[in-house]
Order: C-alpha cells, then sequence, then structure tokens
C-alpha cells in the first residue's frame, strides 16, 4: 500500500471497510510481490458478496452519476431543486497507475524511494495543472433559502446524522454502524446503487458477526490489541531492527508511521493551507527514509515475517470460520450476488 495521498478521498462506512479488507485477501503487498492475493477461508466465503467487477475509475464516475441522478430524483420528490454533482466522486488508484519503475514495496523500491513518501515512480510525470476551483451546482439555490430551509435540505439530502448516543457508542468503541434509511436521499441512493454487498453489512441480524470479525482483523493490526503471535512475529522484526540502529519501533506499521509523522511535521500548517518542507529537508529527509525502509525490509527478509503474517492471518480465519459457520452459511444465502443456475 502506498503512502500517497489523493486530494479526492472514498469515503466508507466501518462494516464496508471490513467488507473490503477481506475481499481484498486481507493482506498488502508490503513485500512487493507481484503473485495474485492469496485468499483466505475467510475471504472464500464473503468473496460470494462481490459481484467480481473489477473497480475501476470509469466504474467509480459511472456509478457516483447514477447515485446523484437518484439523489436528484429524491430531492425533486421531496419539494428541493437539486443539479447532480458530478464533482463529488473519488480517485481509484488502480495497479495501472504504478506500472513504470520498480514495484511499490520491492527491494529494488525501497532503495530508491524508501516508503515512497518524498518521492515514487512517476511523481513527476503529470505535472498538476491550475484547475478551476470546484463549485457545487447547488450552492446559489441553497444561499436563496432561509436558514430554516437551508437546514430541511440538508436533513433531507443526508439525514439528521447520528444522535447523541450514536454519537457516545461510536467514542466508546471507535466504529458507528450507519443506518442508509436514516442517512436521507443520499443514503437510498448509494444502497440502491451499491446493492446488496452494502445491504449486507447494515443488516442488523449480522450485525454481530461483522463485530466480531473487526475484533479478529484487530488482532492482526490494531496496536493494542494484537494477537499473541502477530506480536512474537513483531519482537522478532523490532528485535532485528534494533541491531540495525532502530532501537524504538514496535511494528513494520509504526515504522512507516513514524517516517510519515515527522516527514508532515516538517512542513508548515496553518488553517488556510499546507506549506511542503524545503528542498533541502526533502533531500535530508529522504536519505534517512531509505537508510531506515532498507532496513525494515531487510528484517522482514529475515524473520519471513509475510509468509508467517499471512499464515497467521489465515488460521484466524479458519478459525473464525469453524466458530461462525452457521452464522456466515446465513449471511451468503441471503446476500450472495453469484445466482445459482
Amino acid at each position: 500500500m502506498s503512502s500517497r495521498t489523493r486530494s479526492a478521498r472514498i469515503w466508507l462506512p466501518a462494516s464496508l471497510a471490513i467488507a473490503a479488507l477481506a475481499l481484498s485477501g486481507c493482506s498488502s503487498a508490503k513485500g512487493g510481490s507481484n503473485a495474485e492475493v492469496e485468499e483466505g477461508p475467510l475471504d472464500k466465503y464473503l468473496s460470494v458478496l462481490w459481484d467480481g467487477e473489477e473497480y475501476t475509475q470509469e466504474k467509480l464516475d459511472k456509478d457516483q452519476l447514477k447515485i446523484e441522478e437518484l439523489v436528484a430524483e429524491c430531492m425533486t420528490k421531496e419539494g428541493f431543486e437539486y443539479k447532480p454533482n458530478t464533482q463529488s466522486g473519488g480517485v481509484v488508484i488502480s495497479s495501472e497507475d504504478e506500472q513504470d519503475g520498480p514495484a511499490w514495496g520491492s527491494e529494488e523500491f525501497v532503495k530508491e524511494y524508501g516508503y515512497g513518501i518524498v518521492n515514487w515512480p512517476g511523481m513527476n510525470d503529470q505535472p498538476e495543472e491550475p484547475g478551476e476551483e470546484q463549485v457545487d451546482p447547488n450552492q446559489k439555490y441553497v444561499e436563496s433559502l432561509s436558514d430554516s430551509e437551508q437546514q430541511a435540505f440538508y436533513e433531507t439530502l443526508h439525514g439528521t446524522g447520528p444522535t447523541e448516543e450514536q454519537m457516545a457508542e461510536m467514542e466508546e468503541s471507535g466504529s458507528y454502524q450507519s443506518d442508509w434509511t436514516q442517512e436521507g436521499c443520499y443514503g437510498a441512493a448509494q444502497h440502491e446503487v451499491n446493492g446488496d454487498m452494502a445491504g449486507a453489512y447494515e443488516d442488523p441480524e449480522f450485525a454481530d458477526l461483522f463485530a466480531a470479525m473487526n475484533e479478529m482483523y484487530n488482532g492482526m493490526w490494531d496496536e493494542e490489541n494484537l494477537s499473541p503471535e502477530i506480536e512474537k512475529l513483531n519482537t522478532k522484526w523490532s528485535d532485528c531492527m534494533a541491531d540495525a540502529g532502530y532501537p524504538d519501533l514496535t511494528s513494520p506499521m509504526t515504522a512507516q508511521n513514524s517516517m510519515n509523522e515527522e516527514y508532515y511535521s516538517l512542513g508548515e500548517s496553518t488553517d488556510e493551507e499546507y506549506k511542503e518542507p524545503s528542498k533541502k529537508q526533502k533531500d535530508e529527509f529522504q536519505k534517512r527514509e531509505i537508510e531506515m525502509a532498507t532496513a525494515d525490509f531487510s528484517c522482514k527478509k529475515k524473520v519471513d515475517f509475510e509468509k508467517t503474517e499471512q499464515k497467521i492471518m489465515f488460521d484466524a480465519q479458519q478459525k473464525f470460520v469453524d466458530e461462525h459457520k452457521s452464522e456466515l452459511e446465513a449471511l451468503t444465502s441471503k446476500y450472495s450476488t453469484k445466482k445459482k443456475d
């Protein structure tokens, strides 16, 4: 997974984030392998919730346009004017975007680019051009409404938002189970376009199942709730990194995160903009970034990190499947997109 960010991002509810994680094979290309991601026992179960269509930029734009058209129909029925806002979508980063230069996470990559924080292959191929400021086509109409009418407009568009009780639950658990029926015209439109896959993760019948699934994944990546097996693996990697001159790192994730945080702290942030570090700062940082990333790669290879991590994940998935088989059968039976002949 690259550390790059794009100005437009796709937001997913926590439940859909779990789905995306599971359907991707629950692993990342940390080692730079170009091999097809292997599916674990749970991944195979959940794959039937996905229609198998590749999520390209073209598909995202098409789906977003359909959502906007449905929103416009819904808002009109409710007595408001609404023009489809085609600028409200996101950006899909495909493998084709990263085909030039060494593979992300490979040994060749880390020796040249580190973690890809300061620079990455193709970064300067398409320099940004000054673009027109995006304007919501509904802005003038909304501004013509009274304060109470504006409030009604947005509540119809997006719903009233989480209640105080739901906000408290979100703060306590760190997650929030969204309900499309309470999310206005947008929620209804997104539900219709996303189809049964979205419905599966919003179905109260399976709330406990996805909560248990989330807990299982926390054991892999949540620093405060790691499984003993992952802690042991991280310790082996950490000891190796300490020998390489990096004594305060507890996991590969903390290594990259610490470098990201350090880099962005070099810039200057104001309420209006972020000013990037100077060229000298970038050069000095990238030298240290490459050194750490190279040590990171070597230590992962030495302790067989990724193969071991995958085995731990697949074992955890198998245990989860064994313990929740009847619930998974009910889920896939109700929401499978792969219809039987």
